[in-house]
C-alpha cells in the first residue's frame, strides 16, 4: 500500500531514510498533494518536492570520522518527464571536503506519487559493522555480507534467506548474551534455568520465543518486545511475500539483531569490569595478612 504524507516535513523525513539507507530501485509509492509545492512565479506554474536540507549520517574524513551533518547543493526539484533522472550532492558541513552523490526518479501523478533512488555514489556500505563482525566471526559475517548485498539491490528474498542463515547459527550466542544482561539486571527470571535446554533445541523460533521471556525490561522501550521483529524474520519472508516485503522483514529484523549484538556485547563486558574491579579490593583485603599493634 502506498504510504501517506500530510506535509512536505513528514516527506522530507522518510527522503532522509531512504537516502541515506534505501535500497537502489526500490520504489516510494506514495499518497499526498499537500506534501508538494507549486512554483507560482513562473509560466505554467510547475511543481516540485524539497529534498532534505540535512542528513545525518557517517564520514569518513579524517577530521571527522563521525556521524555529522550533510548540506544539499539544491533541495528543490521540480517534476518533469517520467523518465529523466535528476541529480543532486550533500556535502559533510563538517570538514566541507566529503560528498554523497545520489541519482533519483521523482514522479508526481494524480492519484500517486512515486521516488527512486537509482544510484548513489560512494555507495552505500554493504559490509557489517567491525563490532559486529568480531561478535559474528568471519564465516557468518561473510553471510551477513551477502544479506547486505542482496538488500542493497532490493532482492528481498536472497536478504532473508542470508539473515535466516545467521540467525540459526548465532541465535544460541545471542541467547547468552540476553541471558547475561537479564542476570546483570537481576530480572529475576525463573525461566533462565532452562536456557541449556532451550540451546539444544533445533528451532530458531522456540529459542526467540525464550529469549523474549528473558530479555530485560530495560531493553523493551514502551513495553514493546523487539525480539517480535526477529521472530517474522526467522519464521516468514519465504512463503508468498514479494522482494519488497520480505525487504521490510529484513530491514526491521536487522535493526533489532545488530543493536543487541553490539550493544549487549559491550554492555556485558562492562558489568563484568565493574564487578571485576569492585570485587579485586574486597578480595585482597580478606585474603591480607592481619598486623599486630605495638
Amino acid at each position: 500500500m502506498p504510504e501517506h504524507f500530510d506535509n512536505a516535513q513528514q516527506l522530507q523525513e522518510r527522503l532522509a531514510e531512504l537516502l541515506v539507507k534505501g535500497a537502489l530501485y526500490r520504489n516510494l509509492v506514495y499518497t499526498g498533494k499537500e506534501c508538494h509545492f507549486t512554483n507560482q512565479g513562473a509560466m505554467h506554474q510547475p511543481r516540485y518536492g524539497l529534498l532534505p536540507q540535512q542528513l545525518k549520517m557517517f564520514c569518513d574524513n579524517e577530521k571527522c570520522e563521525q556521524e555529522t551533518w550533510w548540506n544539499v547543493n539544491k533541495s528543490e526539484v521540480y517534476f518533469s518527464s517520467p523518465y529523466f533522472i535528476e541529480d543532486r550532492y550533500y556535502t559533510c558541513n563538517n570538514c566541507r571536503t566529503n560528498r554523497a552523490y545520489y541519482h533519483f526518479i521523482w514522479q508526481e501523478h494524480t492519484t500517486q506519487n512515486i521516488f527512486v533512488k537509482v544510484g548513489q555514489y560512494p555507495a552505500l556500505a554493504i559490509e557489517p559493522s567491525p563490532q559486529l563482525t568480531k561478535a559474528l566471526g568471519p564465516d557468518d559475517a561473510d553471510l551477513y555480507k551477502k544479506a547486505l548485498i542482496n538488500a542493497n539491490f532490493n532482492h528481498g528474498l536472497g536478504a532473508i534467506a542470508y539473515f535466516r542463515r545467521v540467525l540459526e547459527n548465532k541465535v544460541n550466542a545471542l541467547l547468552d548474551l540476553i541471558a547475561e544482561a537479564a542476570k546483570n539486571a537481576q530480572s529475576g527470571s525463573d525461566d533462565l534455568v532452562l536456557i541449556d535446554e532451550i540451546k539444544n533445541s533445533h528451532r530458531v523460533e522456540d529459542k526467540i520465543k525464550f529469549a523474549s521471556k528473558i530479555l530485560p525490561a530495560h531493553l523493551k522501550p514502551g513495553g514493546h518486545d523487539p525480539l517480535d521483529q526477529l521472530y517474522t524474520a526467522a519464521s516468514g519472508g519465504l512463503h508468498g511475500e514479494s522482494d519488497d516485503q520480505c525487504l521490510t522483514i529484513f530491514n526491521e529484523g536487522k535493526f533489532v539483531f545488530e543493536y543487541l549484538f553490539k550493544n549487549l556485547t559491550v554492555s556485558n563486558e562492562e558489568a563484568r569490569e565493574y564487578v571485576k574491579r569492585l570485587s579485586t579490593p574486597l578480595k585482597a583485603k580478606a585474603e591480607a595478612p592481619e598486623t599486630k599493634g605495638g
